[in-house]
């Protein structure tokens, strides 16, 4: 047999060590056996979350602008529930220079997640969305007035969903949806329109957990000094190394930091 490497046995102990501790807190998520406090604190997309096929996110260039940050958060959620993940960049048709949604698109499918650019007035994306919501039961959530109702209509137009406006003075949405709304689409395939929210909580997670919610600190969480190493005031840093040679995009990080700074 060949030997293993040292790299490859400090690897191996680190992924059954942080597999064996992470599995112990899904299995209570999951369950649902967490404090009743806490549970009753989840937004309910937490709790949504374990009865769905997938998660379509929803964000928009313009009317209302790009929340990266909310994306990441709700990216975090499908990675803790384990669920798939789309990102719908929505209102495409607004952007003077299309390379903008294409480089935010590539950022996230480099680290392994699914993109769509979408616009209900050009039609872009719309016959793929649709393809992809076939024979799952999918949720659409995201930050009010980025078009997840529209999304909706174009993908069906005898849903007729209501549709919610952008006001003048913020150039925010207005709460259309203020309630769950189930939709069937057809054999098998059930979508659900969510109200839109603004921040998404995680008061079950400890911070020193946030570094195994980004997929691109995987392979260089091991390669830190500290074992325990957050990413953040520690050297040497595998992970903040990455950053500083470009191979982490930095706007991830920063994200990374605010969620981190969120949490307990």
């Amino acid at each position: 047999m060949k030997t293993l490497t040292r790299r490859q046995q400090k690897q191996i102990k680190y992924f059954l060590r942080d597999k064996v501790d992470r599995q112990k807190k899904d299995e209570q998520i999951r369950e649902q056996k967490l404090p009743t406090f806490m549970e009753q604190r989840q937004p309910y997309i937490r709790r949504l979350a374990r009865n769905l096929d997938q998660i379509i996110i929803v964000d928009s260039f313009h009317s209302p602008e790009l929340k990266p940050h909310l994306i990441d958060r709700y990216l975090v959620l499908a990675e803790i529930e384990n669920r798939q993940a789309l990102i719908c960049l929505n209102k495409t048709d607004l952007l003077e220079n299309q390379s903008e949604a294409e480089e935010i698109a590539a950022l996230y499918r480099s680290i392994g997640y699914d993109v769509l650019l979408t616009s209900t007035k050009s039609r872009q994306g719309i016959e793929e969305l649709s393809g992809l919501l076939q024979g799952k039961r999918s949720a659409f959530a995201g930050h009010s007035g980025v078009g997840k109702s529209s999304l909706l209509n174009a993908v069906s137009p005898e849903l007729q969903v209501e549709v919610s406006e952008i006001s003048e003075q913020t150039n925010k949405g207005r709460h259309t949806t203020t309630q769950i709304k189930i939709f069937t689409l057809g054999p098998l395939t059930e979508v659900i329109d969510l109200p839109g929210i603004k921040v998404l909580d995680f008061i079950d997670i400890h911070k020193s957990e946030a570094r195994a919610y980004y997929r691109e600190f995987q392979e260089l969480n091991p390669f830190c000094k500290f074992s325990d190493c957050l990413h953040i005031s520690e050297e040497p840093c595998a992970v903040k190394q990455a950053v500083a040679e470009g191979i982490i995009d930095p706007r991830r990080y920063a994200s990374y930091l605010k969620f981190v700074e969120s949490l307990q």
